[in-house]
């Protein structure tokens, strides 16, 4: 059919997982464990575990043996582990046991960077995994087998001036979904690969890009997701493949602002995104405002940990955008602003006004008891300070303040985060409303006659 023939082939990792939270396998064999240039030789497996904690772990047994070797083991605080003649990672032992026949058998982690491979060779292309990332509809793709034919919308493109990166979900997203939904945990719902428009790419220049791409897909997701198990290809040979670990949330939904599958505006974000991470200063800000952003909307520490959170988030748009960027504040008068003008300052670049919204009920109440708050950024920060300052007339107001109040305060200030990063993004279309749980053009669109 002329129909797959004009489609791409969907991007497939060689990183398979059989289930939510499976072990994956990096090798099998002999490796070595080397401390003060003494190898010791290990008959085992190395592999990456979710649980306890994601990472990558080691055991086997020894296949060197004599006291000066039992001694080590029992003594190194570390050692490195070398696979394949490579470097692979540095390896703490957790513990040893000593078998009926005398083996002593180790198990071990190897907790920082774990590559298996030669990472010091440039590569043409890197293929990646992401778990945990919501549902998108976006370009069609094809996977053609002997049994079958596949399309699908499965396809994001993010580009900018340096790369290529496509983002291919999973022909299976549905069922992988649901059984992270029955299990929990982790399950890789999404393959991806990344080209360099300078035709090569070294390893050392991966950690800014995967950096910059989880920290905007962590932006869409609501919940924190990263790019993992990185393999380089050149030649369309696998040169390197990194099992370093970085933090995936485990699965749980919570909102955020796409419309529903849409891609819709996310290519021209990333462009923005991108650039604006060339500056360190900024990409300093655009990592801990998606960090608040992404706690906040989780309700870290619950709601009253979560509202203090919020407003953290609050106080750096605030500062980086209207004073240092914008500069409509100069001097002092920046610093001498109370925390609800610096709020309702924020808020009129987005052309949102400082009341209540008419879904909050609870926290209009709390508004109308008290005839000192003038408007839900009154209210927000009022409802901050009683949960921060420990007085006992600001613990007396706490208790006042209904669980439902609270909660629809947080809310109120993750929405203000949500459409001030849009806002600074330029994105000028649709976007799921977590007040009204609607889908509604941002406050700044412009319809075109």
């Amino acid at each position: 059919m002329k129909l797959y023939d004009t489609l791409p082939n969907i991007i497939e990792s060689e990183i398979k997982m059989a289930n939510a939270n499976s072990m994956i396998d990096i090798h099998k064999g002999e490796y070595l464990l080397l401390h003060n240039n003494i190898n010791i030789k290990v008959e085992g497996r190395i592999y990456f575990c979710w649980f306890p904690s994601p990472s990558v772990y080691f055991s086997g047994i020894l296949t060197s043996k004599n006291l000066e070797i039992t001694e080590i083991i029992d003594s190194a605080e570390s050692f490195t582990i070398i696979v394949n003649e490579l470097e692979f990672g540095e390896g703490l032992i957790t513990n040893t046991t000593i078998s009926n026949n005398g083996d002593l058998k180790i198990k071990g982690i190897s907790p920082h960077q774990s590559v298996l491979g030669d990472k010091t060779i440039s590569v043409e292309k890197i293929t990646f995994c992401i778990p945990n990332l919501r549902n998108f509809f976006g370009d069609s793709v094809k996977k053609i087998s002997q049994k079958s034919k596949y399309s699908g919308r499965n396809r994001i493109k993010l580009e900018n001036e340096k790369y290529n990166i496509l983002i291919d979900k999973s022909i299976t997203y549905g069922t992988l979904r649901d059984e992270l939904k029955e299990n929990g945990g982790y399950h890789i719902l999404y393959n991806g690969e990344i080209t360099s428009k300078k035709k090569t790419i070294t390893f050392e220049e991966l950690n800014d890009v995967f950096h910059c791409l989880d920290t905007f897909m962590t932006f869409l997701n609501g919940t924190r997701v990263c790019a993992l198990f990185a393999t380089g290809y050149f030649e369309n040979k696998a040169i390197w493949t990194n099992y370093s670990y970085h933090h995936v949330d485990i699965f749980k939904y919570y909102p955020s602002w796409p419309q529903d599958f849409s891609i819709i505006g996310i290519e021209d974000i990333w462009v923005n995104f991108s650039n604006l991470w060339k500056d360190k200063e900024n990409k300093d800000f655009l990592t801990s405002v998606v960090h608040w952003y992404v706690e906040a909307n989780k309700n870290s520490g619950f709601v009253e940990g979560a509202i203090i959170i919020s407003q953290t988030a609050l106080e750096l748009l605030y500062n980086w955008w209207v004073i240092e960027n914008k500069k409509i504040i100069l001097g002092k008068d920046s610093e001498n602003l109370n925390a609800s003008n610096k709020i309702r300052l924020l808020l009129s670049q987005l052309n949102l006004d400082y009341s209540v919204p008419k879904e909050f009920k609870n926290l209009q109440e709390f508004v109308d008891s008290d005839n000192q708050i003038l408007d839900a950024c009154d209210a927000v920060v009022q409802i901050r300070n009683a949960i921060v300052h420990s007085q006992e007339e600001k613990r007396k107001k706490l208790r006042s303040i209904s669980l439902i109040a609270k909660y629809e305060a947080l809310q109120l200030c993750t929405w203000y985060i949500e459409i001030a990063l849009l806002g600074i993004l330029g994105y000028s279309d649709k976007y799921y409303n977590r007040i009204s749980k609607l889908e509604e053009f941002v406050p700044w669109f412009k319809k075109i006659e």
